[in-house]
């Protein structure tokens, strides 16, 4: 998988885009799908399309850092990458919520937990204690569970294992963080 990545960030690199470009193209891309969700405009846009851009934004996101990793990357590559991958899940589930396509408890669980799973990574990883690949349900595996829920139309029911997947991933690397950080 990662050759293919590479393959496509150096043809990119080739047509001039940027991380931080794939970066804005990727939240663009799930805010409108957030949008699509809140709105509700007929079966094919919540249901195909919002989904679709969902996957887009993913994809966006598994290219920015081996476009980065080309020689393109800078400082603050990072920092909004990990602050737009936040807003646009939040756009997504508001999105959700606010299209009534999911109760608000689910809707909010699974913003706060998806949340607080980044949060702790970042606060661990601040005292050198990798966390990447710590838990079952990192952000692309969130998305990935959203996207096929939505494609069957079961939305609230995505949203519902997202929430319980992210507590248990929240709770999975704070144990994690209790081990390591001394």
């Amino acid at each position: 998988m990662n050759t293919v990545l590479t393959r496509l960030a150096l043809s990119l690199d080739n047509l001039g885009f940027t991380p931080n470009m794939l970066t804005v193209i990727g939240f663009i891309c799930a805010a409108m799908a957030g949008v699509l969700f809140y709105m509700r405009i007929n079966w094919m846009f919540t249901y195909i399309i919002a989904p679709l851009l969902i996957l887009l934004s993913g994809l966006m996101d598994a290219l920015d850092g081996p476009l980065a990793r080309l020689g393109k990357a800078s400082k603050f590559g990072g920092i909004l990458d990990s602050t737009f991958d936040r807003l646009g899940e939040i756009l997504i589930f508001s999105g959700i919520i606010l299209g009534e396509l999911a109760s608000p408890f689910w809707g909010i669980a699974a913003i706060s937990f998806s949340l607080m799973v980044s949060y702790v990574r970042t606060r661990t990883e601040v005292e050198n204690v990798k966390m990447e690949s710590i838990g079952i349900a990192e952000r692309p595996e969130r998305m990935l569970v959203l996207i096929i829920s939505s494609f069957l139309g079961m939305v609230e029911y995505g949203l519902a294992l997202i929430a319980i997947l992210s507590i248990i991933t929240f709770l999975q690397r704070t144990v994690y963080a209790y081990q390591h950080v001394r």
